[in-house]
């Protein structure tokens, strides 16, 4: 390993551009990270369920869902996680909407790759410190939810499975979204509605109790499903 990186810091790449995302990924690699590449934000999400992150290195002008969106999302779901924002746009407001979405660090095009590594090793370091904990947490390990309050809400693997992508996707799932990850291709559209319909009501049954009077789960007609409080992530690759 290169003594540049103390420590084998897990890094992903989200750049559409497959050129550039496949040189960075070398040379972060030759520089001693366990570093990845992806070129959209779902493929991001399926990147982190397999295997956690500890710093995201993110374009912003992406295909499908923008890298401000993006960070904004991750930030709630996984306020562990580094984000630094490589992109050119190097407008003055730009750079304050990145920061305002979640961003550690803000680095504009081109950067030379010697700065990009003094970044990742000092934004690792200061993230080795730690945080403090989150509001509400999910453990995908442990298939339950911790409330603010300290209360351990025990959760079937379907539950915590969808929890985790309210999280992953910003709080909301459209029936779309919904019906493709959680439904059945061999059943029905109503038959798969019924069934979303009662697991989301168990779920809410689960989730009362430690609201404080905040909503749980909230139908919007005909379109999807919002999550009423921001949920964080723990040992997300553990989770099915």
């Amino acid at each position: 390993m290169n003594s540049k990186s103390t420590k084998a810091a897990s890094l992903i790449v989200v750049e559409d551009n497959e050129i550039l995302r496949q040189e960075l990924v070398l040379y972060l690699s030759d520089e001693g990270f366990a570093a990845r590449g992806v070129d959209t934000g779902e493929e991001l999400n399926r990147a982190l369920q397999a295997e956690s992150a500890d710093i995201l290195i993110l374009d912003l002008n992406l295909p499908e869902e923008d890298g401000i969106d993006i960070a904004r999302r991750i930030r709630n779901a996984l306020p562990e996680v580094g984000i630094v924002m490589l992109t050119a746009r190097m407008r003055a407001t730009d750079r304050l909407e990145g920061y305002a979405a979640g961003a550690d660090v803000y680095l504009t095009k081109p950067t030379r790759p010697e700065e990009l590594v003094a970044v990742v090793n000092n934004l690792f370091a200061r993230l080795r410190v730690g945080a403090g904990p989150a509001p509400w947490q999910l453990d995908m390990a442990e298939l339950s939810l911790r409330s603010p309050k300290g209360a351990r809400i025990e959760l079937s693997a379907g539950e915590a499975r969808l929890l985790k992508e309210f999280a992953l996707c910003g709080q909301y799932l459209d029936l779309d979204a919904l019906h493709s990850r959680f439904g059945d291709a061999s059943q029905s559209e109503k038959i798969n509605k019924a069934r979303l319909e009662v697991a989301i009501s168990r779920l809410r049954a689960k989730l009362g109790p430690h609201l404080d009077g905040g909503f749980d789960i909230k139908a919007q007609r005909g379109q999807g499903y919002r999550l009423g409080f921001v949920l964080t992530l723990n040992n997300l690759a553990s989770g099915q």
